[in-house]
């Protein structure tokens, strides 16, 4: 769009004949600045052509109004000129002026230089929106720094504080050494949890994780998952109940990242758990031929408006632990499941307890190779 703010008969006969080259200009003319700064529409290709005549100041005052708008979404300003006049252009492009013209040009200068402006003002929409998603993931990346050296320093503080109880009194009280043993043996398996989360997490968010579409049975999938809980369910003296619906066909997706979101929200589900307790995952067939897959606890529930914030990093629920997690696994998780064209997402259980869905189409993950979540 161009934006001639002058009157309707300035330069209308050029413009008319330059804009014939350009397929979707189109030119509004419009006597007051202001108005056209509310004009825009922020989608770019948006150039507004000044006349400055025999009162600068006039332009100035306009370039004003139009450089009160939005830092970065702003229109590109073409400033046509009856001469020459070194200071009064210096003052234009003080005030925000991109260019300027003389008004006896030839339509091909015109239209050259209308062109420019034109490219330029299209692309100035994507620049501001990559600057400001540049200026959100610096604060995002600022903010997750913080939170992962608080993260490691936990277990690295009672890692370190049990071997001091150890070095300095292990041989004077024996029976302190298994208790103080065990310490180091669970902090540091939290911590290569949290070290091995975090690499994992980096690695699909920068588009480095290695994707393999395969054709994934699930029956066979709810099989193997209820197998590899065997022994932390009796561990817990929890019932894990897992049941396939009849119709559950396969679906194209990457089986081993699969099994790790699967794991990761039992997992969940048995420490959430009180002893006796049941987890029950449930594989249905979806109408449009894909999977819906649920994993159910009967532990305390999610709180009142935190379904969401879980799914943040390092976002974890206010209740007694016996084994602190990371607060990534759920991010990862969903990372996982929207690479597979899915949906994952949490809500309380049908009568107690949390209730974790996730819904995956029949071809989800289309091909096979590195790539970021899309």
């Amino acid at each position: 769009m161009i934006v001639v703010g002058a009157d309707e008969d300035w330069r209308a006969a050029q413009i008319r004949r330059v804009l014939r080259a350009f397929a979707d200009a189109r030119c509004t003319s419009l006597e007051d600045l202001a108005a056209v700064a509310s004009h825009l529409d922020h989608r770019g290709g948006e150039v507004v052509l000044l006349g400055c005549g025999s009162s600068p100041d006039v332009v100035l005052q306009r370039l004003r109004e139009l450089r009160a708008r939005s830092e970065y979404a702003r229109p590109y300003v073409l400033v046509s000129c009856h001469q020459v006049v070194e200071e009064a252009l210096v003052k234009v492009m003080v005030e925000g002026a991109d260019d300027f013209l003389l008004d006896s040009c030839t339509d091909e200068e015109f239209a050259a230089r209308l062109r420019v402006a034109w490219e330029r003002a299209c692309i100035a929409p994507r620049v501001a929106a990559r600057a400001a998603e540049l200026e959100e993931l610096s604060a995002r990346q600022s903010d997750f720094l913080s939170v992962v050296s608080h993260e490691i320093r936990t277990p690295l503080a009672a890692i370190l504080s049990a071997a001091n109880i150890l070095v300095r009194y292990g041989s004077q009280r024996p029976e302190s050494v298994e208790r103080f043993g065990r310490v180091i043996q669970e902090e540091g398996r939290r911590l290569t949890r949290l070290i091995n989360n975090l690499l994992d997490l980096s690695k699909i968010e920068a588009g480095q994780v290695e994707w393999d579409a395969r054709e994934v049975p699930m029956a066979e999938l709810a099989s193997q998952v209820e197998e590899a809980f065997t022994a932390l369910v009796g561990e817990r003296q929890v019932k894990l109940e897992v049941t396939v619906e009849n119709g559950v066909g396969p679906i194209i997706a990457d089986r081993d990242k699969l099994m790790q979101v699967l794991m990761n929200l039992i997992s969940n589900a048995v420490k959430h758990s009180p002893d006796g307790g049941s987890v029950f995952v449930r594989c249905r067939p979806t109408a449009e031929g894909g999977v819906r897959l649920e994993v159910e606890d009967e532990g305390p529930g999610i709180p009142a408006g935190a379904e969401e914030r879980i799914f943040q990093r390092f976002q974890q629920l206010d209740v007694e632990d016996r084994n602190r997690g990371t607060g990534l696994g759920l991010t990862i998780s969903r990372q996982i499941v929207a690479r597979n064209q899915g949906r994952i997402w949490a809500e309380s259980g049908r009568q107690r307890g949390a209730l974790f869905v996730i819904e995956l189409p029949a071809d989800g993950l289309t091909w096979s190779g590195h790539g970021p979540v899309r």
